[in-house]
């Protein structure tokens, strides 16, 4: 849910033009992101979206003991790129360090929303194909849909396009 670049929501002297630098912030009021020494800040979730994000965790993880699913953690995506996907299906991570690193993300997903949209579906779905993630879904609440894309040598190939009431249960 990403809608702000290069955010003014943090003081100046914070922004972070290193990985070392965007490590040391710590908790913050926004959700923030490192793209190419720049910070994208996200604004926090509205109830909306985390009963959305809740309702589609418990579906992926429904009967997967093997899988880790985790929301709002950071994801290593490269050198200089940190991304906070909404939600993610990792194998075997360390559970305490501060990121995730992106080979071993199996599947990530982004919510969409109006001001987020754009991003997600081109900055995001661009950058987690480079980092070679297999499985990208999008969510998008405005028209009850949700998309799962595979990773091919080209990028994402749509494969399904899916209620998200039929998923999640929710009728919003």
């Amino acid at each position: 849910m990403t809608s702000a670049l290069i955010g003014r929501s943090l003081p100046m002297e914070a922004l972070a033009t290193t990985e070392s630098d965007y490590l040391q912030f710590g908790e913050t009021s926004a959700r923030t992101e490192l793209w190419d020494g720049g910070v994208l800040t996200c604004p926090r979730d509205t109830p909306r979206h985390q009963l959305i994000l809740n309702a589609l965790a418990n579906a992926l993880r429904a009967n997967r003991t093997d899988l880790t699913v985790i929301s709002g953690v950071p994801v290593r995506l490269g050198p200089g790129r940190i991304a906070v996907p909404d939600l993610i299906i990792a194998g075997a991570i360390d559970l305490d360090q501060p990121l995730v690193e992106a080979q071993s993300v199996r599947l990530v997903c982004e919510i969409t929303s109006p001001a987020s949209a754009t991003v997600d579906w081109t900055l995001k779905m661009h950058a987690y194909a480079q980092a070679r993630i297999p499985c990208y879904l999008v969510a998008e609440p405005e028209r009850g849909l949700l998309h799962s894309n595979m990773l091919s040598a080209q990028g994402y190939v749509e494969q399904s396009v899916m209620q998200l009431v039929r998923v999640t249960g929710l009728d919003l």
